[in-house]
Formats: C-alpha cells, structure tokens, sequence
C-alpha cells in the first residue's frame, strides 16, 4: 500500500519541529533552574542583611512572650527596651507575679513586688545570666551559627509593617540555649522597607526528650531610637 503523499510531507516536517520543540522546553527548563537560583540567592541575602541590621542596632524596643511546656511549665509575658551596650530595662509577669528590672552598666536593680521598693544588685548583669535570659537580651535568639533551611513563604503586615515572612531552622551560637533545646524552628517577619526584624515565633523541643518544649513570640521596634534607660529616681545618688 502507498503512503499518501501529504501524510509522508508532514512527517518529515514533524521531525524537525518536535526537535524545535524539545530545544526550547529545555532552555525554558534551564531558564527556570537559573532564575530559581538566583530567586533562592536574593532571599538569603534578604534575610542576612536583615539579621545584620537588627544585631548592629544600637537601640530597640522589644515585647517577648515566653512558655515552657512539660513537667514544669513556665510563662512569661514583657516588655522593654535596650540600650547597648550595657542598658535594659523590662516589666510584666513572670508565672503571674509582676516583675521589673532595670540594669545600668554592672549594676541590676530589681523592684520588689510586695513592698514595691527597689532593690539593687551590685556587679550583677542578669541580661548575662540563665535567668530571664531571653527576656533581657532578647536578641540572643538571633546568633546563628548557620543556616542550613531557609524558605520565603511570603508577605504578611506585622505591627502595621509590610514585610517578607521567612521559615527557617537554623543552629544556634549559645550553648545555654542548644543544650536546652533542640530543632529550633522560626518564623521571622522581615521589614521590606528597613530591612530588619520585626517578629519572630519560635518553637523548639526538649534536648532529652524530643518533645515540645519552648513556644516564643519576640517582637521588636523603635530601632537606634534615642531611648533612656537609667537608674531608678528613687535609689540614685543624691
């Protein structure tokens, strides 16, 4: 049986138009590996950048809500602002009782909640210490060592800012907070305009039993701000 003429035609026009085609989903395919790449590259750099900032700040305002799950649950909710290099000062409820600090270069001074005086620890840093670690130097929790998952999953408003949401699981520099904890994830809100942070949840589970352990809500604010934090009127020197 004889091929049809037109039917033989097309066939041989189908060859080099398949092979056309083939070239150019390939270099469609390449184009999006590349630009992919780069998209990947640029919201590293996003989020460094970001990092950065935050960590050279001078001055911040800062809000921090802590929980610690399991056997002895913990809860703290406060708010402050930070002064660097050696200024803090924080008030709110630790498991329910009110509480305030302020620590002006080596000395802290605490108020105390029954009698409403305040109180001062000589050569005490507690913004150095286990205790209240996060709630007085909240920025602890942003000294990576590395960064090995880092995943834009959008935009979102936080506190009135337009900013880029990252999800990340980072390893962290403090061996307090490592030997604590472990598998820390964080959500961050980066200001797209200021390039800083201006919210961060963190989970995290318990280093001996895996389980969920750590539930924190940082939000920061009011960066390199002309901000005083002193020594209480009330004990200062006359």
């Amino acid at each position: 049986m004889l091929i049809p003429r037109q039917i033989f035609f097309n066939r041989r026009r189908l060859v080099p138009l398949a092979a056309a085609a083939a070239l150019v989903l390939a270099f469609i395919f390449w184009l999006g590996r590349l630009f992919s790449g780069t998209a990947q590259a640029d919201q590293e750099k996003i989020f460094i950048t970001a990092l950065d900032n935050t960590l050279a700040s001078r001055s911040f305002r800062f809000a921090v809500e802590t929980k610690l799950l399991g056997e002895h649950e913990f809860y703290s909710k406060l708010e402050g602002e930070r002064v660097l290099p050696d200024k803090v000062h924080i008030k709110g409820t630790v498991l329910q009782t009110p509480v305030e600090f302020t620590q002006v270069q080596d000395n802290t001074y605490m108020k105390d909640p029954f009698s409403g005086k305040w109180l001062m620890l000589k050569d005490i840093k507690m913004s150095q210490t286990e205790l209240f670690f996060a709630e007085l130097n909240p920025l602890a929790y942003f000294n990576f060592k590395d960064i090995p998952q880092l995943v834009l999953q959008g935009e979102e408003k936080a506190a009135g800012y337009k900013c880029l949401v990252f999800e990340l699981k980072p390893n962290l520099e403090n061996i307090f907070l490592e030997d604590q904890f472990n598998d820390y994830t964080y959500q961050v809100w980066v200001d797209k305009q200021d390039l800083v942070i201006r919210q961060a949840l963190i989970r995290a589970n318990r280093a001996d039993t895996g389980s969920r352990g750590l539930e924190m809500s940082i939000k920061l604010w009011d960066y390199n701000r002309q901000l005083q934090v002193e020594v209480p009127e009330e004990i200062r020197p006359n």
